[in-house]
């Protein structure tokens, strides 16, 4: 894609946003917070998942968790 069309791509993007921003008014604020707050705590939630799994994990594999870290490394 050349730059003049990303720079068109962009200047669309840019009027729909504020085409929002005007048609929005007051709430904008409430619905940015909304957007970012829950695309915060679905990241949140696939941590602690994440964290969940290697715990079990480390669980499942004490003997080769214990011998790796008293290799002397």
């Amino acid at each position: 894609m050349s730059v003049f069309m990303r720079f068109i791509v962009l200047l669309i993007l840019a009027v729909i946003a504020i085409l929002l921003t005007v048609i929005l008014g007051d709430y904008g604020p409430w619905y940015l917070s909304w957007l970012l707050g829950t695309g915060f705590m679905v990241l949140v939630a696939a941590m602690g998942g994440v964290l969940y799994e290697e715990q079990e994990d480390a669980l499942d594999r004490p003997a080769e968790v214990k011998s790796r870290s008293s290799s002397g490394y």
